[in-house]
């Protein structure tokens, strides 16, 4: 009887060792596959929350930030923190876009504080106006264009 409750105590620990160590496989190869989708988002200033929406006139106070990836897929709507904030637009606007991995900024005006605080995070600006999902397509080919050329 002792001999098989030390045999039923080895295999439960041993079932629950390599459960933990199967959880933690799981969970970097989950967060592997987080980091490896696009760190070369897209955002949009726009004044709606969806992909048809027209793109914002201005770029820190605009209502809504939409995020694409690098391939020009939708992923998210973001209302903007700083939409009414009377000063101190472009610095959270420019977190924001950090913090969301975005490489690309799209909107109808940037000013001169806007472009200095992009310039310095090494994201790019492109002034476009119309349909949002458009100009992201648009900007794509670009840069494709740009590196065939390379």
């Amino acid at each position: 009887m002792r001999k098989n409750l030390k045999i039923f105590a080895l295999v439960l620990f041993l079932s629950t060792f390599f459960f933990q160590v199967q959880q933690s496989m799981a969970i970097m190869s989950n967060s592997n596959a987080d980091n490896s989708k696009s760190s070369n988002k897209i955002a949009v200033a726009t004044v709606g929350d969806s992909v048809t929406s027209e793109i914002s006139k201005v770029s820190g106070r605009a209502p809504y930030f939409l995020i694409f990836d690098e391939k020009g897929v939708f992923l998210k709507s973001i209302k903007n923190p700083s939409q009414n904030r009377r000063g101190g637009a472009s610095s959270v606007v420019v977190d924001l876009l950090k913090k969301e991995s975005v490489k690309t900024i799209i909107a109808g005006k940037f000013g001169d504080k806007m472009v200095r605080q992009l310039k310095t995070n090494k994201i790019e600006y492109h002034e476009n106006a119309g349909v949002a999902k458009k100009a992201v397509e648009t900007v794509i080919k670009n840069k494709r264009s740009k590196n065939a050329q390379k």
